[in-house]
């Protein structure tokens, strides 16, 4: 069995993988001692891809040391296991390349528009043939809700939970809406302009965040908040 983690900027999350199956996943909540130790006994662990955008942990690093088993640390240098051609851009962050590898891995043969809704949202177009087209980076929904309480005198932080009406009827609510619905309609707008010149593009939403897609694109949006460890199962 693999062991997968995926370190964010906010959270670590951590899945066990037999062949191409995830057949366990959870949130980080304890430390990274007790959380090896619990899985060591539980699952038979032969091998680990870490994908960290987070910085250097020097628990991590410890207790990575201490295990019998072979680990890989994914980044943009880390060959395509799917495409041994395609190469990631310099600098790309291994969540990204991870979710990427993930998408082509499913649509080999496909241009791929991957979203990753997490502290940041990132969009990565790719090439039928793996060639990394671009991609932008804007802020996530925390990290608006965040900006907002920080550069204002007088707006709260919030919660990203709770209601989400389309219009806001309160302040609460209203900075809720504006950073969770105006996300998700961000996200709309690309999907539709790259619909106009990519018409049978396969498209991932994958990430933390929950968004409602109007009619005309969400049936053409693959939501999978797994999308991630699909691309760390590949890595060898």
């Amino acid at each position: 069995m693999k062991l997968l983690l995926d370190i964010g900027n906010t959270s670590a999350k951590v899945a066990i993988a037999e062949g191409d199956e995830i057949v366990h996943f959870e949130h980080r909540e304890e430390s990274w001692y007790e959380l090896f130790r619990r899985l060591t006994a539980d699952f038979k662990i032969d091998s680990c891809v870490v994908s960290n955008v987070a910085g250097v942990d020097k628990q991590l690093l410890h207790v990575i040391e201490m295990q019998p088993f072979p680990v890989i640390w994914l980044t943009y240098n880390t060959p395509c296991p799917v495409k041994p051609e395609c190469i990631a851009p310099r600098g790309l962050g291994a969540d990204r390349w991870a979710a990427d590898i993930g998408a082509m891995s499913m649509f080999p043969d496909d241009t791929l528009l991957v979203v990753d809704a997490g502290t940041c949202i990132t969009y990565d177009l790719i090439s039928p043939e793996g060639q990394f087209i671009g991609g932008n980076i804007s802020p996530g929904v925390e990290l608006r809700l965040k900006a907002m309480h920080e550069h204002t005198a007088l707006l709260p932080l919030i919660d990203v939970e709770g209601e989400t009406p389309f219009m806001g009827y309160d302040t609460e609510t209203a900075m809720r809406s504006g950073a969770v619905v105006g996300a998700g309609l961000e996200i709309e707008g690309f999907v539709r302009r790259v619909l106009e010149k990519y018409p049978n593009v396969k498209i991932f939403v994958t990430g933390g965040n929950h968004f409602t897609f109007g009619d005309d694109v969400k049936d053409k949006i693959i939501v999978d908040h797994m999308l991630i460890f699909r691309g760390l199962i590949k890595v060898i």
